[in-house]
């Protein structure tokens, strides 16, 4: 398929990966809100690694796993939307992005939560917990999004 017909079917894909990604990100949402039901009745508040300790071994086994997943789902998606590498790696971070996003939003409307972009998240539990303000992914993710679109939507250079 030459660029111009790739270029064509990008509006559709990229519509596809980002509703694809906002489903991910509703049940992410949903996921996190039973564990903090569970795990932290009396609210979520994290200040250092510790504080993660609350939940059960056993359990957050299964939540790094979950996480694998995840990524191995956006990964998955992203390999079958392009041909190339650019685009896919392109696509996964799209994707990537969009979920992240959709999924403090989603928290935000079901929990009001976070209180301020300051508040402290634990970010990814692999290969450690990453703890940090929710400011630091919604600004990342937010360039990236717009960085991975741009490479996904500009054309193939010729060869």
């Amino acid at each position: 398929m030459n660029s111009e017909g790739q270029a064509k079917n990008n509006p559709s894909k990229i519509i596809t990966l980002a509703v694809y990604a906002v489903a991910m990100a509703l049940v992410e949402a949903a996921v996190v809100i039973y564990l903090r039901e569970l795990y932290y009745p009396t609210g979520f508040l994290i200040r250092t690694t510790a504080d993660v300790a609350v939940i059960p071994s056993g359990i957050l086994n299964v939540e790094l796993w979950r996480e694998a997943a995840t990524i191995i789902m956006l990964a998955a998606v992203a390999h079958l939307a392009f041909g190339d590498l650019q685009r896919k790696v392109a696509a996964f971070f799209w994707t990537f992005s969009i979920w992240d996003l959709t999924y403090y939003l989603s928290l935000f409307v079901f929990l009001s939560w976070p209180a301020s972009l300051f508040t402290l998240d634990i970010y990814f539990l692999i290969p450690w917990p990453w703890i940090g303000p929710v400011l630091f992914p919604v600004a990342l993710f937010s360039i990236i999004a717009v960085v991975s679109l741009w490479f996904i939507i500009k054309p193939k250079s010729e060869s």
